[in-house]
């Protein structure tokens, strides 16, 4: 059963809200196949590696109305794949409380996803409580994959381009008081760094609710998984 974690960006005002869907699978060794490891699962275990895979993006266009990404979420959380092993974060900053709302009545009202959406308030602080993250968190969780080269995105991914001049653009900056200061150079209509937002978002915490699965090769991912074309 795939592990699949999605984040989602609500942008304000002119900002654009942004969806990132993260597989986490477990790759073997080269030249392992997944016979021989369901075989000696203890001998090759040790070697297996840890990968996050990007399987899709998405950016609502602006001014798109907060229930219609309510609405497109939570049908994209109720495909099989989804409703089985798929995990929801959402950006509740600055967004109020009424928008959550929405994510919990739909959730009652017919479960979507393996757990109830999860709110995250990014905070500038230093220290994670409760649902209050740091911004450094959630970037650190992109910034460490990437380096570790465990990240990896699908293949002709329309906003792949986007993501990746986003990823590009954001800088690090120590405030007066001695504070870090996480932003994306932009110009206007260009975005203010949601789909790196959203990727983090996946990122920051592993869906653990399901075992990622065990795969081969991981040399070519494939095209983008069209759930919300």
């Amino acid at each position: 059963m795939p592990s699949y974690t999605v984040g989602l960006d609500l942008g304000q005002g002119l900002d654009f809200s942004a969806l990132a869907i993260v597989e986490r699978v477990v790759v073997l060794p080269p030249l392992v196949s997944l016979g021989a490891f369901y075989r000696q699962p203890t001998e090759i275990g040790p070697a297996t590696r840890e990968e996050l895979h990007v399987r899709h993006l998405r950016r609502w266009e602006l001014g798109t109305p907060y229930p219609s990404i309510v609405e497109d979420v939570t049908t994209l959380m109720r495909t099989p794949a989804m409703r089985e092993s798929g995990m929801l974060f959402v950006d509740s900053t600055g967004v109020g409380r009424a928008v959550m709302d929405m994510f919990y009545n739909s959730y009652r009202a017919d479960r979507f996803g393996c757990y109830p959406p999860y709110p995250v308030t990014i905070t500038a602080g230093r220290e994670r409580n409760g649902n209050n993250v740091p911004k450094m968190d959630l970037l650190a969780s992109v910034q460490a994959p990437l380096q570790l080269g465990t990240l990896k995105i699908a293949e002709g991914m329309t906003l792949g381009p986007v993501l990746e001049k986003e990823l590009t653009s954001f800088r690090q900056t120590i405030t007066q008081t001695g504070r870090e200061s996480y932003d994306v150079q932009r110009r206007a209509g260009e975005g203010h760094g949601d789909l790196v937002t959203a990727l983090a978002l996946a990122l920051f915490q592993k869906n653990t609710i399901r075992r990622p699965d065990v795969v081969e090769n991981t040399d070519s991912l494939g095209k983008e998984t069209p759930w919300m074309k």
